[in-house]
């Protein structure tokens, strides 16, 4: 696996899951033993999504800066510190620190982790298509032909910032599948560390908290020792290699507000990435509700009697099966993607599926809110999952395909930002809906926004069709 960018990058998704499958013991710790409010609930919430929505950008332009390669490795160390000292106190507003340091970390890696990938595969396919060695204790490139400009860039690079399928190629779609491979990935890591949690869950809730902290601290440092970053040419090494020092100080604002601009005008001027951003917006007010809400409302059907340990054990068993009904998605996905040619029709076919996705979301998201059957509440909280889970790994793709290399960590972190900001606007309020009105209609307006997060992307895909029928 040493120097397999690859490989290297699934591996990323398998620890993103560990850390996801965190939120199982912290879960059941805040709902059943300490016994926080819907409101409580959702200022913990807010307060995470709104850390990411303050440093998103900002840490996505420094991955652009410096590197990508250490923002990961620094991501696992900051969530691994949160993990493993969230459970050391009770007092909500330390709480509330160990939300903004994990908030932290995550941004660290959202969008650095799948530039990285990007323009390590293209950078190792260059290297062999022109008779170069391959990085030392590479495996062999992966089949493809790279598409490459710009200063050393790599990978799809468009330096016109427009939204065209032109000058893609199937270096694009090799990208798409390993971000869907990334997911599967996720949903494994997920698994594993889910099983992990319920192990030790029987014997302390908050010991496998810091355990799975733990757990992100070797992943740091596997990853320093065996990521290579051979195709990212880091504007800030370029300018340090052969400027002044006083220069090199006074450039370094002026080149993050350089690429946050160049990053920003790509978004403005792609309909379907400012698309894919609005319709994550939306959907991430609608999920950080859901995230927050959904163990409560299985509660009130009919886990009230559960203790901590029972809790620990029903919904891990609940999200592992999940997990796993979401790999055979992902392989569907990964076909479909394959499939695929790198052209504007299958841009548009994939803007469809991506609404069909976030419609199906909202048809069990709305099981869970109004469902007075206990049953029929955690099917529908299933189907939320599952579809929500293809969906936003599509999203994902589609956004990493239309960003140029030299600005792609920051146009990520812009899709991440989008989350951020609906999750905020929209999470808390419901909050607020689900403390004074009442459970069922604060995820019944969750359902409603899933719903109508399809509307972007199926809008953008329908004019690119309109527009290739009169031509």
């Amino acid at each position: 696996m040493r120097h397999r960018p690859d490989r290297l990058y699934l591996l990323t998704g398998f620890v993103q899951g560990l850390a996801f499958a965190w939120g199982l013991p912290a879960m059941v710790w805040w709902v059943v033993d300490l016994r926080l409010s819907p409101f409580r609930l959702a200022v913990l919430g807010t307060a995470l999504v709104l850390t990411i929505l303050v440093s998103e950008t900002p840490t996505g332009v420094i991955a652009d800066l410096y590197s990508r390669k250490y923002s990961v490795v620094a991501a696992y160390v900051v969530m691994g510190a949160a993990m493993a000292l969230g459970p050391v106190t009770e007092l909500f507003g330390v709480l509330l620190v160990w939300q903004v340091l994990w908030g932290i970390g995550w941004t660290l890696q959202s969008g650095a982790a799948t530039a990285w990938m990007t323009d390590e595969l293209a950078f190792v396919d260059r290297s062999h298509r022109i008779g170069a060695l391959p990085p030392v204790g590479a495996g062999p490139a992966p089949h493809h032909p790279a598409a490459t400009s710009g200063e050393g860039a790599a990978g799809n690079d468009r330096g016109d910032d427009s939204d065209s399928y032109s000058n893609t190629g199937r270096h694009d779609r090799v990208a798409d599948q390993l971000i869907v491979r990334h997911a599967m990935w996720r949903s494994i890591g997920v698994m594993v560390g889910l099983a992990a949690a319920t192990a030790m869950g029987a014997w302390s809730i908050r010991g496998s908290m810091a355990a799975m902290g733990v757990l992100a601290f070797a992943a740091a440092g596997y990853l320093a020792i065996t990521m290579p970053e051979a195709g990212f040419d880091s504007p800030r090494r370029r300018r340090m290699t052969s400027g002044a020092p006083s220069m090199q100080r006074d450039s370094a604002w002026r080149d993050a507000v350089t690429l946050w601009k160049r990053g920003a005008r790509l978004v403005r001027r792609s309909p379907s990435l400012l698309a894919v951003t609005v319709s994550a917006a939306i959907a991430g007010g609608a999920w950080e509700a859901n995230d927050r809400l959904s163990a409560l409302r299985l509660f009130d059907l009919g886990l009230t009697q559960f203790d901590g340990r029972e809790a620990v054990l029903f919904f891990g068993t609940a999200w592992f099966v999940m997990s796993a009904l979401a790999i055979p998605m992902m392989m569907w996905l990964h076909r479909h993607l394959e499939r695929s040619e790198a052209d504007e029709a299958s841009a548009r076919r994939d803007a469809y599926l991506l609404a069909r996705f976030l419609v199906v979301a909202s048809a069990g998201a709305l099981a869970l809110a109004m469902s007075p059957w206990f049953a029929v509440a955690l099917v529908g909280w299933a189907v939320l999952d599952v579809a929500g889970e293809t969906a936003y790994s599509l999203a994902e793709a589609m956004a990493n395909r239309h960003a140029s290399s030299s600005v792609r960590a920051t146009v990520m972190s812009f899709f991440g930002q989008s989350q951020a900001v609906g999750e905020v606007s929209i999470g808390l309020g419901l909050g607020v809906v689900a403390q004074v009105v009442s459970l069922p209609v604060a995820l019944a307006i969750a359902a409603a926004l899933f719903a109508a997060s399809a509307a972007p992307v199926a809008l953008v895909a329908s004019r690119a069709a309109a527009a290739t029928e009169r031509s």
